[in-house]
């Protein structure tokens, strides 16, 4: 049982710490030069009082980094920040938040795409990830059922190896690296870790804050993988922990449900959902910058039109032959193309 004196030592601390709690004010606000930025924009910082008091020292932060206003945004990604402010007032810790968003400078370059050839794809298939391994080409598909992982002759489409997933796994995304087939599933917070004859299942690891699988690629170093949001995170390769993330913007939005990903020639290339178009995304993996779009309109009139006929979704670069290969779901075409930069 607490005694008197005991009591007496609790509510003096409560008293001190709340003394020195952390809370916003009435009497501060943080005032910024504008709430939408470019890279070569400058970020100015104020705090104003509604009360004829002198403002306190300040320390000043974005994104938890500590920063010296006025401050040039260039050396940040692309995407939402926060500015914290720190002041003291008669003793109370006071923290003053403010966001603001980062775009692009330029805005996207248009490119275009020449078909080299067109090979069979499975019609079945519901496409979520292409990737190839030399002239190998491996795929994942998705719908609880009909998910599975396979390794293919893009040429004949026949299939070398293939592994099912269970029925309650909706595949997404995969990509090859250390001579394992990592495939990701869509909202059932795991992904699986296969050796690259696709003979049985070697691991698996689970996501923390992107929530969902969608989109999967490597750079070599480390992984990519996009959540269906417009961010893409960095993991790292041993337990693929997310340990940073980028978020895709172009000079004038943010470019939301990015899916399938790819690695080539040091820039991601993604599908999107957010347009009714079949279009590619080329991103700077530092930045966040849609760099380019790729238009692949027409192709999808060349596949066999039925009523299940889904999105273009599914790009993987070929080393070899220095071409990409894109498909979509449910279409019964592989497609081989170069992509070339449409003049200004």
């Amino acid at each position: 049982m607490i005694n008197m004196d005991q009591l007496l030592k609790i509510i003096l601390i409560s008293v001190l710490l709340l003394g020195c709690s952390t809370q916003n004010s009435s009497v501060f606000k943080i005032k910024i030069n504008s709430s939408v930025f470019k890279p070569n924009d400058t970020l100015k910082v104020e705090v104003k009082s509604n009360k004829l008091i002198d403002i306190p020292n300040t320390l000043i932060y974005i994104d938890e980094m500590k920063v010296e206003a006025p401050y040039l945004l260039s050396k940040l990604k692309l995407g939402k920040h926060n500015v914290k402010v720190e002041l003291r007032n008669e003793g109370e810790k006071i923290i003053l938040n403010k966001e603001f968003t980062l775009f692009a400078d330029d805005a996207p370059k248009l490119y275009s795409y020449k078909l080299i050839n067109s090979y069979p794809h499975d019609i079945t298939s519901y496409t979520q990830g292409l990737e190839f391994s030399e002239d190998t080409l491996y795929e994942s598909t998705g719908i609880k059922g009909q998910s599975k992982v396979r390794s293919i002759n893009y040429k004949s489409g026949d299939i070398i190896n293939e592994k099912k997933l269970n029925d309650n796994y909706f595949g997404e995304g995969l990509s090859l690296f250390d001579n394992n087939v990592y495939q990701l599933t869509w909202q059932e917070n795991i992904g699986f870790i296969y050796d690259k004859n696709l003979s049985k299942v070697k691991g698996s690891f689970s996501y923390n804050k992107s929530i969902e699988g969608w989109g999967l690629c490597n750079d070599g170093s480390k992984f990519y993988k996009s959540d269906g949001t417009n961010k893409i995170w960095v993991l790292e390769p041993d337990k693929l922990s997310e340990i940073a993330y980028i978020e895709v913007m172009t000079n004038k939005r943010a470019i939301n449900q990015i899916n399938e990903l790819e690695w080539a020639n040091g820039k991601i290339y993604a599908n999107t959902y957010q347009f009714e178009k079949d279009i590619v995304l080329i991103i700077n993996p530092l930045s966040g910058m849609v760099e380019g779009v790729v238009d692949f309109s027409g192709l999808r009139n060349k596949v066999e039109q039925i009523k299940s006929l889904n999105v273009f979704n599914g790009i993987a670069y070929n080393k070899k032959s220095k071409t990409f290969f894109v498909t979509g779901k449910y279409w019964s075409k592989l497609f081989e193309v170069e992509i070339f930069k449409i003049n200004d």
